[in-house]
């Protein structure tokens, strides 16, 4: 997990724009975790597949601000 995440003006729009039961899992998946392991697995691929096709995200992807486990 990365320390701060700043939002751009699209994504803001996006986030505003979206119905409030996808907000929970844009947030979770757009700070790195992955939202797999966090719900159900048919709530996940419901959710996947409309934030996919309506506003094209692809949370089956990793996120742009995720960042492996440190292993030090």
């Amino acid at each position: 997990m990365i320390k701060d995440v700043t939002l751009n003006t699209e994504q803001q729009l996006l986030l505003v724009r979206m119905p409030c039961r996808l907000r929970g899992t844009y947030i979770t998946w757009l700070l790195g975790f992955d939202p797999y392991f966090l719900m159900s697995r048919e709530t996940y691929y419901r959710h996947a597949k409309e934030l996919s096709q309506k506003y094209g995200v692809e949370i089956r992807k990793k996120s742009p601000y995720y960042l492996p486990p440190n292993t030090d």
